[in-house]
C-alpha cells in the first residue's frame, strides 16, 4: 500500500474520521475555515523532488503537517501586523517576485523542444568521461569562501594541497578542509574532460563565485554507464541544458529591452559589464600544477 497515490491515500485517512464536519473529497484539512487541498500537498511533494510513485500516506501527512505549521505561523505574523511593516512588505514582495520568476522559467523550459536520439548519441560520443569512461573520485578539499584572481594565479604551479594551504596561510585567507567525492557524470562536460587525465595525488582548482574549491585526488574508480541507460541520461541532460539556455536567452532579451526605460537617480547607475575571460584560462576546472 505504500506506493498508493497521495490522492487515494488521503481519501482513506479522511474517510475514517467520525466527525461529520471532517473535510472530504479534495480537501485534506481545514484551518480556521481555510482549506488545504490534496492537490496542494501533491504540488509540495513534487517541489521537494519526490516523484509520484514514491509518494505515500506518511510523506503526505508530513507535508500536510508542515503546511499547517507554516500557515499557523504566517497567520500569527499577520495578526501582529508584521506584513504591514516596511521590512515585512519588502520581504513579501521579494518572495512574490522570486516565485513569479521561477514560474516564468518553468513556463519557458516546458516549451523547449526535446533532443533527438541522434543528438543524445552524439553527446555520449563526445563526452566519454561522463558515460563509457565515467569515474568517481574521492577528494580532499580546501574550501575558500573568498579569494582574489591574483592568488588563484599563484596556485597554478603548486603541486600539493599542503602547498596550497601554505599559500593561503601566507596571504591570511581563511579556508576549511573537508572530504568529498566528484562524479564525472554530474560535473558537466567541460569539467569532466579536464578531470579525466588527473590521477591520484593530483590537485585541481574549481572557482566558485568569489571563492574556490581546491581538490586533491585521494582515490578514483571507474563506474561506466551501461549502454541501455546512457541514451536516456544523455537525453535528459541535453534537455535540461537546452531548456536552461533557452530560458536564460529569453530572460536576457526581456531584461535588456525593459532596462532601456530605467531612469537612475544621481548616485546610481547600471553596473559596468564584466571583463571578458582570459581565453587562455579555464573558466571551470583549473589544474593546480
Amino acid at each position: 500500500m505504500k506506493s498508493v497515490k497521495v490522492l487515494f491515500a488521503l481519501s482513506i485517512v479522511l474517510a475514517g474520521c467520525d466527525s461529520s464536519d471532517a473535510p472530504s473529497g479534495q480537501v485534506a484539512a481545514t484551518l480556521d475555515g481555510e482549506e488545504i487541498t490534496v492537490s496542494q500537498i501533491g504540488s509540495e511533494l513534487a517541489a521537494l523532488g519526490i516523484p509520484q510513485q514514491s509518494q505515500n500516506p506518511e510523506l503526505a501527512n508530513r507535508v500536510l503537517d508542515a503546511a499547517l505549521n507554516r500557515k499557523i505561523l504566517a497567520n500569527e505574523a499577520r495578526e501582529r501586523g508584521l506584513d504591514k511593516t516596511p521590512a515585512g512588505a519588502l520581504a513579501i514582495q521579494r518572495a512574490e517576485e522570486a516565485a513569479l520568476v521561477d514560474m516564468l522559467r518553468r513556463d519557458l523550459t516546458a516549451q523547449s523542444p526535446r533532443p533527438s536520439d541522434d543528438e543524445a548519441r552524439r553527446f555520449i560520443t563526445e563526452n566519454p568521461a561522463m558515460f563509457a569512461d565515467r569515474f568517481v573520485s574521492v577528494v580532499e578539499q580546501v574550501v575558500v569562501p573568498q579569494i582574489t584572481p591574483a592568488v588563484l594565479r599563484q596556485m597554478q604551479p603548486i603541486e600539493t594541497l599542503a602547498g596550497i594551504r601554505a599559500l593561503l596561510d601566507q596571504n591570511r585567507i581563511p579556508y576549511q578542509t573537508t572530504m568529498g567525492s566528484v562524479d564525472s557524470l554530474t560535473v558537466g562536460p567541460a569539467v569532466a574532460r579536464q578531470l579525466v587525465g588527473l590521477g591520484v595525488g593530483e590537485v585541481y582548482v574549481l572557482p566558485q563565485g568569489n571563492g574556490a574549491r581546491i581538490n586533491a585526488v585521494v582515490s578514483r574508480k571507474g563506474y561506466p554507464i551501461p549502454d541501455d541507460r546512457a541514451l536516456g541520461i544523455a537525453r535528459e541532460m541535453l534537455a535540461q541544458q537546452r531548456a536552461n539556455g533557452q530560458a536564460q536567452s529569453v530572460f536576457k532579451s526581456i531584461i535588456d529591452e525593459k532596462k532601456q526605460t530605467v531612469q537612475y537617480a544621481e548616485n546610481f547607475s547600471a553596473p559596468k559589464p564584466a571583463a571578458a575571460p582570459n581565453p587562455g584560462a579555464s573558466p571551470t576546472a583549473e589544474p593546480g600544477r
